[in-house]
């Protein structure tokens, strides 16, 4: 072949395997609907009622070694116990609630959450077997609904939802689950 004429390409060739920007295309969105902003207040509360009393706790054994150990460790158990509450019971479930998103697609529910650690997950309307709501005391207090799918594989949530959005909710995922698989 002459020097700059490209080679034909061969049709038994194999072709190349996708590069990132075609993946990307073909990846699904990001789910885009958000909790709720009284789901402030119930991650809040719900993490508070666990930070609490680890922090009473430091505190009262602070106050018990005071006589046994140096001021140091007083106050470090002091401040441990602070910031536990302002990280743990405070800034940690807004990130929480910051970051959740959820999007009920015709073939799949989709799942984004966590703090520190970001968790997607991707459900199957096919693999759906039942579908509930539940509300707890905490969410009583916020007039809020979770919604919880179940799959053989276990089951997942969608916390703190508005009560109608979480009957819509489970009405969509159950009416999408019902369909026939197509073959």
């Amino acid at each position: 072949m002459a020097q700059g004429t490209p080679e034909p390409s061969h049709p038994s060739a194999p072709s190349a395997a996708p590069g990132p920007t075609e993946l990307a295309a073909a990846a699904t969105p990001e789910p885009t609907k958000r909790l709720p902003a009284e789901a402030r207040g119930y991650f809040v509360l719900g993490s508070l009622a666990v930070t609490l009393p680890f922090a009473i706790g430091c505190f009262v054994v602070a106050g018990a070694l005071s006589a046994d150990v140096p001021d140091a460790l007083g106050w470090g158990l002091r401040a441990t116990a602070v910031a536990v509450v302002v990280l743990g019971g405070i800034a940690l479930p807004l990130l929480r609630w910051r970051s959740w998103r959820y999007e009920v697609r015709d073939e799949e529910l989709d799942l984004l959450r966590g703090a520190a650690v970001v968790r997607r997950t991707l459900i199957p309307m096919t693999r759906v077997q039942h579908v509930d709501t539940t509300r707890n005391v905490v969410g009583d207090l916020f007039g809020l609904r979770s919604v919880v799918v179940h799959t053989a594989a276990g089951s997942n949530d969608i916390p703190a939802l508005r009560p109608a959005e979480a009957e819509a909710i489970r009405d969509r995922i159950a009416q999408l689950a019902r369909r026939p698989d197509e073959l």
